[in-house]
């Protein structure tokens, strides 16, 4: 992480999160670091709570925001208020500001290295390299926050005029307007093609951007914007070379290794960094030894989870009717109906948190093309791509003969049960512009208290945050 000061002192001890950008990307050994610490600071990126922490709080944030994703008893304390969608709609609320410091702390530091490292002493593969991860987590991050601070995109209406976030893409301080939400993905997409044709070398963690993973990237951008065949193209293309399908034992192996086949981007928990109780896995595990996990787990929308046929090993993730013999939880840890036990750490119970994050798997990039080729109308060719994926998961599916809506709707709900706790489904649901619809599950009503919220209404935008208001003339608050 890079900033830059003219104080005296620092001539004599540079402390760890500011050196100056001279130094910083004076040579690409150099640059790659900060590069890395800009891929630690997704992580390692609290504020003012512990369930604030980073990149993976907000994919859990998310999920709670949608239906799917239950908090499991009256116990709760952390993310309820995200659950009851109060904190993102209060200008001073945790979710106001959280989301906008953590995406744009990332676009700041990657627009210092896009700004500085063609100067930097190194080879032009090695230029390319980090200049190639920068664009593509600016783009990453710009992405996250139109989502969620913007309208959403319809094709149907270009261009967007709706008010999108300031595009910042110098390193700068100046308070900026509100580019359109048009303007925002344009600058995504060229972000992102830029990123392409630069990575071309092979990376040697998968903590780190590659050339898949910026055309899962892209494949993500076009689903939203409703460019089907460009969503189809890039998805396939970014599942094509270095990952696979995880098997059915891999499946149940607790979602906290990196290693695995199918995760193509993801966090590489090291063992002397800890987060300790703000880690992904100290609020989504089913095991690890927090008061979180113990008295208020995650389960699944009862309604969701009982479509899930008793062949597909997806439904050994929850458990409907938990008992000690069926379900893992932590040494005094409550059991209720549709328990969590995908995200699992090793240990009964697991002292540790340390788990690694999974960004970006192959199975998003199948059910993004099946669902592309399906909205052209290429019915059999979304059905085989669908298959390609499902029957690696349940014995006992069949290569599916829907068609139109019908088979759109198949894909959608495997996309609900597949990437639950992945932090999709909040944008999913606006993406698609369909309304949040609580009723009939097994929401707590204390808990949830809201129930439903129309499509497009105001409350899908979240609001800017107050210090940014007053810092900043030219910023626009969405709607009160």
């Amino acid at each position: 992480m890079v900033s830059i000061s003219c104080e005296k002192t620092y001539l004599d001890t540079v402390p760890t999160e500011s050196v100056d950008a001279g130094s910083a990307y004076a040579t690409t050994k150099n640059a790659a670091a900060a590069i890395n610490g800009i891929y630690r600071s997704m992580i390692y990126r609290y504020l003012a709570s512990q369930g604030h922490s980073g990149h993976p709080a907000m994919m859990i944030i998310l999920d709670h925001m949608g239906e799917d994703m239950i908090i499991g008893t009256t116990a709760a304390s952390w993310h309820v208020a995200e659950t009851r969608w109060t904190s993102h709609r209060s200008d001073v609320g945790t979710m106001a500001r959280f989301p906008y410091e953590l995406y744009y702390r990332v676009i700041g530091n990657a627009n210092v290295g896009i700004a500085n490292i063609d100067n930097a002493i190194g080879t032009q593969a090695e230029r390319d390299q980090v200049k190639g991860e920068a664009l593509a987590l600016r783009g990453w991050a710009y992405f996250n926050l139109v989502q969620l601070y913007g309208k959403r995109y319809d094709a149907t209406a270009k261009p967007n005029a709706q008010l999108g976030v300031p595009l910042v893409l110098t390193p700068t301080t100046e308070g900026l307007p509100r580019a359109t939400v048009e303007d925002v993905y344009t600058q995504i997409n060229k972000d992102l093609t830029d990123a392409a044709s630069l990575l071309k070398s092979a990376r040697n963690f998968k903590s780190h951007i590659n050339l898949e993973v910026v055309k899962g990237f892209l494949a993500r951008v076009a689903l939203t914007q409703q460019r089907w065949a460009d969503a189809a193209k890039f998805a396939a293309e970014a599942r094509s070379t270095g990952s696979s399908i995880m098997t059915a034992a891999q499946y149940q192996e607790g979602f906290y290794d990196i290693t695995n086949p199918e995760w193509m981007w993801g966090f590489d928990h090291l063992e002397d960094q800890s987060e300790f109780f703000g880690g992904y896995h100290s609020y989504i595990s089913c095991n690890y030894n927090s008061t979180v996990i113990r008295t208020y787990p995650k389960v699944i929308n009862n309604l969701l989870y009982d479509k899930i046929p008793a062949t597909d090993v997806r439904s050994k993730m929850w458990v409907k009717t938990p008992t000690a013999a069926n379900s893992i939880v932590p040494t005094g840890g409550v059991r209720v109906p549709y328990l969590n036990q995908k995200f699992r750490l090793p240990g009964t119970p697991s002292t540790s948190a340390m788990g690694d994050v999974p960004y970006m798997r192959v199975a998003e990039m199948y059910l993004i093309e099946a669902e592309a080729k399906a909205r052209l109308g290429n019915n059999a060719e979304a059905a085989k791509v669908l298959f390609d994926l499902i029957s690696k998961r349940d014995t006992g599916y069949k290569l599916s003969t829907a068609t139109g809506t019908a088979l759109i709707d198949e894909i959608l709900f495997h996309r609900r049960v597949e990437m639950w706790g992945e932090g999709v489904r909040f944008t999913d649901l606006k993406r698609l512009n369909q309304p949040l619809n609580r009723n009939g599950t097994n929401q707590i009503a204390s808990v949830a208290v809201l129930y439903d919220v129309p499509a497009g209404d105001k409350q899908w935008e979240f609001l800017f945050p107050l210090r940014e208001i007053q810092s900043n003339p030219a910023i626009i608050q969405n709607p009160l």
